[in-house]
């Protein structure tokens, strides 16, 4: 298995999106926080698709990862409170900072209770196995592959699998990305997704 990708990184993105994120792995580093690529942007690479959405998670506060990242340099910053996020925007480039955390939903599609947490922890809250893979940026291990759920797996088999039970119902919006992935990537359900995807259309009607 795969656990370094850094040179698929390096030929993925340009020589400015990877100055800049570098530029803020050394204020992470600086704050003691680990810093991730995850999610979208790991599936991406490996299916050699467009990279659009840089997503990185922090061990971390990145609400004051961001503001620190913003003060000492020409990036602006906008605050997601509620979520411990934020965007930072240079000219050309901007991306999301998040506290890796983990989420409670107290109902079935309310909006979760946010706690920090670790990177592991942060990843198997996720939607999809396919999105449940993060890759560090950090200078001692730049490039090493965290994969709990064995997304890429998923992705060799080109199949679709949640990761919880009630993944749907605790985010129905799950079920739109399911069905456009399948069609994006032509991609198959894994049987129990399959079940429960239809059940929660099914709740939905």
């Amino acid at each position: 298995m795969t656990s370094n990708i850094s040179k698929k990184i390096q030929i993925a993105l340009s020589e400015k999106q990877l100055e800049l994120i570098k530029q803020i792995a050394f204020y992470a580093q600086k704050e003691r926080f680990s810093l991730y690529l995850v999610g979208g942007i790991i599936r991406d690479l490996f299916l050699d698709s467009p990279i659009n959405d840089f997503d990185l998670t922090v061990v971390g506060n990145a609400i004051n990862l961001a503001k620190n990242i913003s003060n000492n340099s020409n990036a602006t910053v906008k605050i997601h409170e509620r979520f411990i996020t934020a965007t930072l925007s240079w000219d050309d480039f901007s991306c999301d900072l998040v506290t890796a955390r983990s989420e409670i939903y107290s109902t079935e599609g309310s909006l979760p209770i946010v706690t920090p947490a670790t990177i592991q922890s942060d990843l198997i809250r996720r939607d999809f196995s396919i999105n449940a893979m993060a890759c560090s940026i950090n200078q001692n291990d730049f490039g090493n592959l965290v994969d709990p759920i064995n997304g890429i797996e998923d992705i060799n088999n080109q199949l679709i699998r949640i990761l919880h039970p009630k993944s749907f119902l605790d985010d129905p919006t799950r079920i739109i990305r399911a069905l456009r992935y399948a069609a994006k990537f032509k991609f198959k359900f894994e049987n129990e997704t399959a079940n429960k995807l239809q059940t929660a259309i099914e709740d939905k009607k």
